[in-house]
């Protein structure tokens, strides 16, 4: 279950995620995404029910419609 911006962190990088990448997938917008998502992992931001429920859907596998993963 992801709690803390470190478990969101961590989340990402088993993933093989950029910040960019996550956002992309969770469809922020493209000019603040990336760094949305580190001020999520750093604490500076709350993470959001829906963010951490759609980051445990992507981890099982879940990809949204038009989404590419990157290479790994």
């Amino acid at each position: 279950m992801i709690t803390t911006g470190d478990h969101l962190r961590q989340a990402r990088e088993a993933m093989g995620w950029s910040p960019a990448d996550l956002a992309r997938a969770l469809r922020f917008q493209e000019n603040h995404g990336a760094s949305r998502i580190l001020e999520m992992e750093s604490g500076k931001r709350q993470l959001t029910g829906p963010v951490t429920v759609a980051v445990e859907a992507l981890l099982r596998g879940f990809l949204p419609d038009g989404f590419e993963p990157p290479p790994r």
